[in-house]
């Protein structure tokens, strides 16, 4: 009796340790599936884009990045600014979603208030603009577009042109964005 015991005792261990396993060798494989992504899509032709915040202009890398499906799903164009080290960060985020690729060149486009777009019934023309950051008075909250931003925002052959549009925190502090990014 005490045989049959460690034998199913062994057995189970047996197979619970090969289903982890399996588990991990999944996660892995997903983890460098979206890292292999992420490279194809940062080694695209680099470029840059400009950043004025409140008057002062920086230059950052510009990025893309999709969410989900290339044609169905939201794409965003980043633009990021470093400057300082890991003892005195300082960088800036300046991120603007579309509903997807196709409608980042429609002429009309329109400011979502909040900082994500709807998951249903997506609006064609809608946009919503968010810059983060840490150092250089950023704060720790984002600053996203609201139904209080002005300004406008356009994209002309592939270059996206934000002017004079307001920013707010969830304290109603206010950045004031222009931008010029190449995507």
């Amino acid at each position: 009796m005490t045989k049959s015991i460690f034998a199913i005792i062994a057995a189970a261990t047996f197979f619970v340790s090969c289903g982890d396993k399996k588990k991990s060798d999944s996660g892995k494989s997903n983890i460098s599936t979206e890292t292999s992504t992420s490279s194809d899509i940062e080694s695209r032709d680099e470029k840059s884009g400009k950043i004025s915040i409140d008057e002062k202009t920086v230059t950052g890398r510009v990025t893309t990045q999709y969410f989900g499906d290339k044609e169905k799903g939201n794409f965003s164009v980043l633009c990021q600014h470093n400057e300082g080290d890991a003892s005195n960060p300082n960088f800036e985020l300046l991120q603007v979603t579309f509903v997807n690729e196709k409608d980042a060149t429609n002429s009309t486009l329109k400011l979502y208030s909040g900082s994500m777009l709807p998951m249903t019934e997506p609006e064609a023309g809608a946009v919503t603009v968010s810059l983060s950051g840490v150092g250089a008075d950023m704060g720790d909250k984002p600053y996203t577009g609201s139904s209080k931003s002005t300004g406008s925002i356009t994209v002309s052959d592939r270059t996206l042109i934000i002017k004079d549009m307001p920013l707010y925190d969830s304290d109603g502090k206010i950045k004031t964005v222009n931008a010029k990014i190449p995507f």
